[in-house]
């Protein structure tokens, strides 16, 4: 029993050490918050409180901030210094850095004063009031206390003010403070007074100066965000319309300067017709200009319609023989093609083609034109491309100019990456970083049209287009007759790169005045099985060409 007694005393003592503890009293409130405020010259603050209190509070809490919100993009860092307490007993204790504010921990458990003073640099900023530019300081005098103050008053010392406020209450309902005065010839200094507040309230203070006598040391932090990055207004817009106006004249000037084709003098008459007699006319082409040349001038490039084209030329003017194979029931069409003896001189991109489709001199199946391909086309692109600078139409190599211009190109574009990762990492020009990969991917776009023809193959080109409509428009039937075989069939090469293959096939197919009988060799360049007749041409052709053309790109 004396030991269940005992017990029951040891608790009862406990609970009322607990609650009769300074820390345990959640209603203790400060009777009086004196703040000091001293701003100098070069916008910092030095700062003394003077906390009392009429019953020992116990534990306290007092933080001072080193960082505030302007709005959710942006916020002014302080620096804090010299930072120091000393408790109603004469202790002196430091503030500790902890997150976002410096913080003192304490135990007050007598009554009396808390005193503290710091240094602040950071919290004078450059603001506008009615009267022009200001320099605004401003400070929570009151910020951060775990316990309520009943009365609290701010005193300002600086040059003389031109702009006072004072806001206090909860973060959620802030509002004016009680009362403003001072700022007149008898009280200069600003004094300010609110209260009472609870605890974490605050009392935020803002005096404006004559930014020549007092300077702005604020430190202006933004925080990252997509908003931020691509800010809408008026300084971001004229940059980036400025790098558009100016990145589109460069690049203008550029391609005006370096890839516009030189202006030529009346179009070069490539080829024609001819009249030889009443409503006959033979197709003649000048200067020895192949389709290969064509189709190299048209669009600057050596690609596989200018091969099959070429081929097709070569068919016709007796230096390859090109044979259709008897197809098997659904089999895939298929043609050998071998190597005569022409009647006139080569290109050395033709010599070289045929030195590939048929090396030795042996039949080559078109089914295995990537094997023949693979290790000598790119010398019939060099010959092709050199004898179009040779001639004179291109100033130097097309696909040289497009390959250098396209390293430029991405070397602009890798720049313009960078830069526009670190234009939105750490600013608000975003829309600046758009406009410059826009003009880097301009510069790689216009890579391909930088090849720049000459004075004399800009009047090729013309030529060539005024032979485009010709082969669309002459009439079909105008050849000479009993040749139109071999005069149709000149055409092809051309009509292959130029267009209106179709109706000159079937001119060659309306000179077949023996429909019944078959035409396998009726063509001296294109020979076909036994059951072949010249009404198959169009079909053999076009499959001919389209199975070219896909053995090319599909080497």
């Amino acid at each position: 029993m004396k030991s269940l007694r005992l017990s029951c005393l040891l608790v009862l003592a406990t609970l009322l050490l607990v609650l009769g503890s300074p820390a345990a009293r959640a209603d203790t409130s400060a009777d009086r918050l004196d703040v000091a405020i001293t701003v100098n010259a070069d916008g910092s603050i030095d700062v003394t409180e003077e906390l009392e209190f009429g019953t020992a509070p116990g534990e306290i809490r007092r933080e001072l901030p080193l960082t505030w919100d302007i709005d959710s993009g942006a916020y002014y860092r302080y620096s804090v210094s010299d930072a120091s307490a000393t408790l109603p007993g004469g202790e002196t204790v430091g503030f500790q850095e902890s997150g976002d504010a410096l913080t003192l921990n304490a135990t007050l458990d007598q009554p009396g004063t808390l005193q503290s003073s710091y240094r602040v640099v950071g919290a004078t900023s450059a603001q506008t009031g009615q009267d022009g530019a200001l320099s605004g300081m401003t400070w929570p005098a009151l910020y951060g206390l775990s316990v309520g103050v009943k009365q609290v008053q701010v005193t300002v010392t600086g040059p003389a003010p031109q702009m006072m406020d004072c806001v206090a209450g909860p973060l959620a309902s802030i509002g004016n403070c009680a009362a403003i005065s001072g700022g007149t010839v008898e009280t200069p200094n600003p004094v300010f007074q609110d209260g009472p507040r609870e605890a974490l309230d605050e009392v935020v203070v803002t005096v404006g100066y004559d930014p020549a006598e007092v300077s702005a040391d604020a430190d202006l932090q933004h925080r990252w965000s997509l908003d931020r990055a691509f800010e809408v207004s008026w300084p971001t817009v004229a940059w980036a319309l400025a790098a558009a106006l100016i990145g589109a004249a460069l690049l203008y000037a550029l391609f005006r300067r370096t890839g516009r084709d030189l202006a030529g003098n009346e179009p070069t008459l490539v080829a024609g017709f001819t009249p030889i007699g009443d409503g006959e006319a033979t197709f003649e082409v000048r200067d020895a200009i192949r389709p290969g040349h064509v189709g190299t001038v048209a669009d600057e490039r050596v690609d596989p319609l200018d091969i099959t084209a070429t081929l097709l030329d070569l068919a016709v003017r007796g230096h390859l023989l090109i044979t259709e194979l008897p197809r098997a029931q659904h089999g895939l069409l298929d043609w050998t093609l071998q190597r005569r003896e022409g009647r006139d001189e080569l290109a050395r991109f033709e010599q070289e083609l045929l030195d590939v489709v048929t090396p030795a001199g042996e039949p080559t199946l078109v089914s295995q034109l990537p094997a023949s391909l693979s290790a000598g086309i790119g010398r019939v692109q060099d010959a092709l491309y050199e004898d179009v600078v040779t001639r004179g139409w291109f100033e130097s190599r097309p696909d040289s100019t497009r390959s250098s211009w396209r390293v430029r190109g991405w070397i602009a574009l890798g720049v313009a990456v960078v830069a526009a990762v670190l234009l939105v990492a750490f600013t608000n020009l975003g829309l600046l970083a758009l406009v410059l990969l826009a003009i880097a991917a301009g510069l790689v776009w216009i890579a391909d049209r930088m090849p720049r023809r000459t004075a004399a193959g800009s009047a090729l080109l013309r030529g060539l287009q005024a032979l485009s409509a010709v082969l669309a428009t002459q009439p079909t039937d105008h050849l000479p007759k009993g040749r139109e075989l071999p005069e149709a069939s000149r055409l092809l090469g051309y009509t292959v790169v130029l267009g209106s293959k179709e109706r000159w096939i079937e001119a060659l197919v309306a000179a077949d005045d023996d429909v019944e009988a078959p035409d396998p060799d009726a063509l001296d360049w294109y020979h076909a099985p036994d059951t072949w007749h010249l009404q198959d041409l169009p079909a053999s052709l076009t499959q001919f060409v389209h199975t070219v053309q896909g053995e090319l790109f599909g080497r």
